[in-house]
């Protein structure tokens, strides 16, 4: 009994473990929104993805974890705010395999974005 139990909990505790190393390794891209006021759609496009974030609020971030499996190539973004604007670029270049890697995607309040790698 005691060495099921012992079992169980090294089990559960490898596969925590496990989840967690994933999402530190896999590269993403981030989102923050410091414009002040909502950001309706933002769409980020890959080579070989396409990562679409919905309904950002002010002064919040949200992150989307994409595959490796990438042709080289640069992020281009579209960026919808609630007032209708829309906001269109690249930036930033993405390698296949490229592991632990964070883009992250900075809307300020004068609307302009700032890439940092």
């Amino acid at each position: 009994m005691r060495s099921g139990l012992i079992f169980f909990t090294c089990t559960a505790l490898c596969l925590f473990i496990a989840y967690h190393a994933y999402f530190f390794i896999m590269p993403s891209v981030e989102i923050n929104n410091q414009s002040g006021q909502l950001l309706t759609r933002v769409e980020v496009t890959l080579p070989n993805n396409n990562l679409v974030f919905d309904n950002i609020e002010p002064s919040q971030s949200m992150r989307i974890h994409h595959s490796t499996e990438q042709a080289d190539g640069e992020y281009h973004y579209q960026v919808r705010l609630s007032s209708g604007k829309q906001i269109k670029g690249s930036c930033g270049y993405v390698t296949h395999g490229q592991y632990m890697k964070v883009l992250t995607i900075s809307i300020d309040g004068d609307h302009k974005l700032h890439c940092v790698e």
